[in-house]
């Protein structure tokens, strides 16, 4: 965690002293799965639904279209996992986001900007939890054909066996979206994760994060 903040104060003075840099607040929702194999069968779970806020900086490249983004986002991560057709588990995995993206600026004729481009990405571990969720099968129940939750546990990051999933977390990012000439941004960024994060792999087993979010941003210019 300490080294993630220290990779981006390093990156915060090349973008922040740069003419024509920018520095904006972001926020938006996400949509996080997981993917891979499991005692050799394919993961096939559902979308979990939360969301991201972040600290971004931009900076142009030379005289060019293209330009550098550094980025520190808080992300929700997870999945929900069909354990039966009477259990379900929410997976929700908060990690601390590094995103280092280059992208490809074109701009229009009304003074926005269309912008393109991804990068790589690195992500520490924060505190998470997951939540137990058992079909009512009840008929008389209010909650009956629901899933109730009946526990929450936190989350064990690390490499034993009895851990849930290990950290850090990395891979690559991807985003497209348009800034107003008055500041404001709308993007879709959809990250995929590289690194295996099961604790402790057998045969060909894995499982890597997606993630997916839509994010609105405003920047102020350093003029």
């Amino acid at each position: 965690m300490k080294k993630l903040f220290f990779l981006f104060a390093l990156l915060t003075p090349f973008a922040l002293l740069a003419q024509k840099s920018m520095v904006g607040v972001t926020g938006g929702i996400t949509m996080g799965n997981q993917y891979g194999t499991k005692g050799g069968a394919l993961i096939k779970d559902d979308q979990k639904i939360g969301y991201t806020l972040g600290l971004v900086m931009e900076t142009p490249i030379a005289k060019s279209n293209f330009s550098f983004q550094p980025g520190l986002f808080y992300a929700q991560k997870g999945r929900i996992e069909n354990v039966s057709f009477k259990e379900k588990r929410h997976w929700s995995l908060r990690y601390a986001e590094l995103q280092a993206n280059v992208l490809y600026n074109l701009k229009c004729d009304k003074g926005g900007t269309f912008f393109a481009g991804g990068g790589p990405t690195l992500a520490a571990d924060l505190p998470s939890f997951v939540e137990t969720r058992l079909l009512d099968t009840d008929p008389t129940s209010p909650t009956s054909n629901d899933f109730v939750a009946s526990g929450t546990r936190s989350v064990n990051f690390g490499t034993q066996a009895a851990s849930d999933f290990k950290g850090p977390d990395w891979g690559v990012n991807m985003t497209i979206g348009y800034r107003t000439k008055a500041g404001w941004s709308i993007g879709y960024n959809y990250t995929i994760g590289l690194r295996n994060i099961m604790p402790v792999v057998t045969g060909n087993d894995g499982v890597r994060n997606h993630f997916m979010g839509l994010r609105i941003s405003y920047w102020v210019k350093n003029k």
